[in-house]
């Protein structure tokens, strides 16, 4: 498998995350809300924003040279991170939005991946960036994961936990000393 074959299978693997997210805002459809989250819009439209770092790295490849094993586990946990995180999305259904409010019909779901971890969508981008640093052996992505992807991460965490709590009240409480935040058997 050449280079351009790992980079084109890590690029199909962020589409999967794409077309997953895009797929389930056309079926969530209009809906009225119910709270409206308050915070920055960057903190918003922390989906896309997110993903800057990524196009950036690929555009402009800034490489270091890693063994061929290395690239391939790359590539498997990009995939693989990539379907965990589409899994997450799905397991939300009609709840799911890239902004933090709640809509009509919302509800906490604590199955399939929100059994392992209370964020799995984050863990799967997180999980997917690494991945894709290997991959593409790019020093700048693995730069701008921990410089801006990790923090930012961490932030839209918090501030999204403020809204569930609000929303959801002791139920989303019972749900957070239940299961770990990010880090999975981490309790």
């Amino acid at each position: 498998m050449d280079d351009r074959t790992l980079r084109i299978g890590v690029l199909l693997a962020a589409h999967v995350i794409f077309l997953s997210a895009a797929a389930l805002r056309i079926i969530r459809g209009q809906r009225r809300h119910l709270l409206r989250s308050r915070a920055a819009w960057w903190l918003q439209y922390y989906p896309p924003l997110v993903w800057l770092p990524f196009v950036v790295a690929y555009v402009v490849p800034l490489t270091i040279e890693l063994a061929y094993g290395l690239q391939l586990a790359g590539v498997v946990l990009a995939v693989g991170s990539a379907l965990f995180a589409a899994w997450a999305m799905w397991s939300l259904g009609r709840s799911y939005g890239i902004r933090m409010d709640l809509f009509e019909g919302h509800r906490l779901v604590t199955e399939g991946p929100y059994r392992v971890v209370r964020h799995p969508m984050y863990l799967g981008i997180l999980s997917f960036h690494i991945g894709a640093t290997f991959a593409m052996q790019s020093l700048l992505l693995l730069a701008a994961t921990a410089l801006y992807v990790v923090p930012f991460t961490a932030v839209r965490i918090v501030a999204e936990e403020r809204v569930l709590l609000q929303g959801f009240g002791e139920a989303y409480g019972a749900f957070v000393r239940r299961v770990p935040t990010l880090v999975p058997f981490a309790r």
